[in-house]
């Protein structure tokens, strides 16, 4: 069996009956129960603002004392978060091509002041010491499945990436951005405005480092148990997007460009402003969802926090609803 073959066997014998690859639109409840697992410099901040827009007022506390939604920096465990979550919730990542996001992340987390070298150097170095190599294969390590000695075979990679298959519904493509919100809001139940977003974080040209291939490899190599995961995934996203319908994915990601476009416009928003390596949103609209996408995550969790306090605080008389981001 060659290959191309042998992976497209591994992706039918993952694939689960509870993650059907069909796509009819019978009646449905939007869900409001949610594991996000976000991985940085993957895009993750705009999903991140998409899930913080449709948090339920309750979701801070609920009769079982389990969250509705988990959208931050986790590693994922599975007993874990099975442990916090609402039986309901649904199980979402999203992933990027590993040397794109390595890339991103030594500029946007300036790694150049950390390692005391720049990118360049850092890909053609001979040896890397213990310290470093805590930065590579983040997917792995966010999924919590990273073999800190990187000597896991791909056998036993292989096993892992199944048993995450098994935990998630969904795990999406950074370059398949508004595919992967297509495929995202049918699991949700969610409407095509639901989904509506304005890229955050986008990078500055001046920080942009224009690699070769050969230096991109051996970033992938560096990275080899985050480009298992992602080839891995990534099948199997394609499988669910060939099922989806190709005419129908086509009308629904052109619905949402038209659905951000509207987005855009209510609020009046411009990407004019800056913050560390990134353009940042400017609005005219005061709402608070047009508020929100001119924050970084750190400052939308910070203002989410007071939030909780000023509830808590109130014996829980404080009426979340009239909350609003500043």
């Amino acid at each position: 069996m060659t290959s191309p073959e042998l992976a497209a066997a591994r992706v039918a014998a993952v694939l689960r009956p509870s993650q059907q690859l069909e796509y009819p639109s019978p009646p449905c409840l939007p869900l409001d129960s949610l594991y996000f697992l976000k991985v940085p410099k993957c895009a993750s901040t705009t999903f991140f603002q998409i899930f913080v827009s449709l948090l339920p007022p309750q979701y801070h506390l609920s009769p079982d004392g389990r969250y509705n939604m988990a959208v931050c920096h986790t590693q994922f465990n599975s007993a874990g978060v099975r442990q916090v979550m609402k039986e309901s919730a649904k199980y979402v990542a999203v992933i990027r091509e590993p040397a794109s996001r390595f890339e991103s992340e030594w500029y946007y987390s300036n790694y150049q002041k950390v390692f005391r070298t720049n990118l360049t150097n850092f890909i053609r170095a001979p040896r890397y010491s213990r310290r470093q190599r805590t930065f590579l294969n983040k997917i792995a390590g966010y999924f919590g499945v990273k073999d800190p000695r990187d000597r896991i075979t791909e056998s036993e990679m292989y096993v892992r990436a199944k048993a995450l298959h098994r935990s998630f519904d969904l795990v999406m493509i950074t370059e398949r951005f508004d595919e992967s919100l297509v495929l995202l809001k049918h699991l949700l139940c969610w409407g095509t405005e639901d989904v509506a977003y304005v890229r955050a974080k986008v990078r500055r040209p001046e920080h942009r480092a224009q690699l070769t291939e050969a230096e991109k490899d051996k970033l992938r190599q560096l990275n080899r148990q985050d480009v298992f995961l992602y080839k891995f995934f990534r099948r199997i996203f394609e499988e669910k997007v060939k099922a989806f319908g190709e005419e129908r994915m086509r009308r629904e990601v052109e619905e949402i460009g038209r659905a951000n476009a509207r987005f855009i416009e209510d609020c009046g928003a411009e990407l004019v402003g800056s913050f560390r390596t990134v353009k940042t949103w400017k609005v005219k609209n005061d709402s608070s969802i047009c508020r929100m996408i001119t924050l970084n995550g750190v400052d939308i969790e910070k203002q989410l926090r007071n939030r909780q306090r000023k509830w808590v605080s109130s014996n829980l008389t404080y009426d979340l609803s009239t909350w609003t981001f500043t």
